[in-house]
């Protein structure tokens, strides 16, 4: 979405899982959903059409569920809640997709401080029950498995990996070199100039005296 020229939608891809139960938990039974992937649709009519209703997608990687969808939202002072559109959407959605959860919806907006000094990003759950999207709670987990059983995260596994980092130079030296070659001559060039700009004042210097030296014997002659 950040290429967008505007608000875009997304599809959310993850899974829901029961963690497993322990004697000292909580009796009340929990549904947690969790979100491992995304896909960003840079035009709104990709995901649904006129009427609000979704249009079926395909996820990039075979095997991968959509649990819901997700709206950003470019200005800072849009409202942090759902609109109509998003309410008719996530009910297609459902529809559509015959889920045995409820339908996951997060919705994004940039959030500025009032002295501008501070930008950062509002990020808002929803979930969709008995045909509305009710506020729900929402945990970012750090992505790396050292910290996954803080959270619980039992069954969690990145849909999205992490993009590889660009391959140092085979010969860091020739590098070296050629920078040291490119900077080298930069200073020569910057020598040169100087030394251009220190003959022009020289001779803008010496007409200067000419005309002084005219300006005297004409007077002289009056």
């Amino acid at each position: 979405c950040a290429a967008a020229g505007g608000d875009c939608d997304g599809i959310l891809f993850g899974r829901a899982a029961l963690p497993p139960s322990f004697p000292d938990d909580d009796p009340a039974p929990t549904l947690p959903i969790y979100v491992t992937g995304h896909s960003s649709l840079a035009r709104r009519s990709v995901l649904s059409n006129a009427l609000d209703c979704f249009k079926p997608y395909s996820p990039a990687r075979p095997g991968t569920a959509t649990v819901g969808f997700f709206s950003s939202r470019r200005s800072a002072w849009a409202t942090r809640r759902p609109s109509m559109r998003e309410a008719a959407v996530a009910r297609s959605l459902s529809k559509s997709l015959a889920l045995t959860h409820p339908v996951v919806f997060l919705l994004l907006a940039p959030s500025v401080a009032s002295d501008l000094s501070i930008h950062s990003f509002d990020h808002r759950a929803f979930l969709l029950v008995d045909s509305r999207l009710v506020p729900t709670s929402l945990t970012i987990v750090n992505v790396g498995p050292r910290y996954r059983g803080q959270y619980q995260c039992h069954t969690f596994a990145p849909e999205s990996p992490m993009p590889w980092l660009p391959p140092p130079p085979a010969n860091i030296g020739e590098q070296s070199t050629e920078e040291e070659e490119m900077y080298s001559g930069m200073l020569r060039r910057l020598e040169r100039l100087a030394q251009e700009a220190e003959e022009g004042n020289k001779r803008l210097l010496r007409q200067e005296n000419k005309n002084l030296l005219g300006r005297r014997k004409f007077a002289w002659l009056k």
